[in-house]
């Protein structure tokens, strides 16, 4: 079964240096991965560096067909829409937002200006969701409810689907909005690490019977999840699949189909 996974959180060596593009294709080669959404870093990671991180992103994955691009925005700036549209113009695949480490509010009007920006040109964002350590009231998953009204065509995936926490809201999100937001299905298997994310199979079963098998993604949460975690995953999400008989289509789906429909511009 081909793979197409998300999620890929890449770093230059000094910063990170299991996080590099080398060892990601080490992981996929490992785990049988086949292609790969890679995320930019975050500006924090290149603090006073003078580093465009996703200029930097763009170098490391052109002319490689096996990875996808996200790009990420830096809230320390004002020009936001700027950003958003050299994220674009850079041909990039989508954008990768994390509210509480970036410590903006989900439905602010800051964020909306990115928003904004992204629905016009087709990006999707994925955003990371459930608790991490910053004031929840500014990214309670129910706030994405409000972002898929105000901005009906943009595409968002949850990923973690809300965690441990806020799994039933991010059901509720997605249920109220059939067909237009993707459950990111990363670092959801490992209960040893991560565990205020783990969902287990039995969630991960209530998720695929209550929104179809269109609406999830497989993702890596590369470098934070070793080959060893990975293949683990991928073994839990197949299992939940064989288990309520969905068939090899549904396979295809989740494990790349529904995400090449989610950056397809």
């Amino acid at each position: 079964m081909k793979i197409i996974a998300n999620h890929a959180h890449l770093f230059q060596p000094e910063v990170r240096e299991v996080g590099t593009m080398q060892a990601l294709e080490s992981l996929m080669e490992e785990c049988h991965i086949d292609q790969a959404v890679c995320f930019a870093p975050f500006t924090a990671n290149y603090k006073d560096t003078g580093i465009n991180q996703n200029r930097w992103l763009y170098e490391q994955i052109k002319n490689k067909d096996k990875f996808f691009g996200f790009g990420t925005i830096d809230f320390s700036k004002d020009n936001l829409k700027e950003q958003t549209e050299e994220i674009y113009q850079l041909g990039l695949n989508g954008i990768k937002m994390h509210p509480a480490f970036q410590k903006f509010k989900v439905d602010g009007d800051r964020a909306c200006q990115v928003y904004e920006v992204a629905e016009k040109y087709g990006l999707p964002i994925s955003f990371h969701t459930g608790v991490h350590w910053y004031r929840i009231s500014h990214y309670n998953t129910l706030l994405y409810d409000e972002v898929a009204y105000r901005f009906p065509e943009l595409k968002i995936c949850m990923e973690h689907v809300g965690g441990y926490s806020f799994f039933n809201e991010a059901l509720a999100v997605m249920c109220n909005n059939p067909g237009r937001i993707y459950a990111g299905l990363t670092s959801v298997f490992t209960k040893d690490y991560n565990i205020i994310w783990y969902l287990g199979k039995e969630k991960v079963k209530d998720l695929l019977w209550l929104t179809g098998v269109e609406q999830s993604v497989f993702g890596l949460d590369f470098p934070y999840n070793d080959a060893q975690k990975t293949k683990v995953s991928i073994k839990e999400l197949n299992d939940c699949i064989d288990e309520m008989q969905l068939g090899e289509e549904a396979k295809e789906k989740v494990f790349g189909g529904n995400l090449l429909s989610m950056i397809k511009r």
